[in-house]
């Protein structure tokens, strides 16, 4: 008979960064043989970067050549969004100058390629030369995951209309 490898934890489910941390298996032999306990790993990728899982397979064989074989399976998942880094305040200029946004950058904890798109919302003000104008810049993964962050320039008119020279 086969040594008899004790029963190791069922599939579990993990969020990355998180790496898979496996059971470390126990056999036993009724013949009371010396064996040996070894393991392999098989990795399957999932639906995008930060998805995957791991099979950890041991192998009981003991010293007349009989093997047994269990399994632990470890699914890893993404389901953080990237972080975008701070953007600036809210701030107000005067016109006719217009407004100038920064540039967001974003990190993506499970190193998942991510798209980092940016729309533009305009708001009238009281009069032509006031505005308000709202950048929000959406960061998705591949694994479907998005944030979004927003900046805002408000725009006043806080100068007087100048009259021509008269003769």
């Amino acid at each position: 008979d086969a040594p008899v490898i004790a029963a190791l934890p069922a599939t579990t489910t993990i969020n990355c960064p998180a790496t898979p941390v496996f059971a470390t298996a126990t056999a036993v032999d009724a013949c009371a043989s010396a064996f040996t306990l070894t393991s392999a790993d098989v990795t399957t990728n999932g639906a995008c970067a930060g998805q995957y899982s791991v099979t950890r397979t041991w192998t009981a064989t003991d010293a007349c050549g009989n093997t047994s074989t269990a399994s632990q399976t470890i699914n890893v998942q993404d389901v953080d969004a990237p972080v975008i880094a701070a953007l600036s305040a809210t701030s107000t200029i005067n016109c006719p100058a217009t407004p100038v946004f920064a540039v967001a950058t974003a990190t993506d904890a499970c190193g998942s390629a991510f798209t980092l798109t940016s729309n533009d919302v305009t708001t009238a003000g009281a009069c032509a030369g006031q505005y308000s104008v709202t950048r929000t810049w959406t960061a998705t993964d591949a694994c479907g995951n998005t944030s979004t962050a927003s900046q805002t320039i408000n725009v006043q008119d806080v100068d007087a209309p100048v009259i021509a020279a008269l003769p």
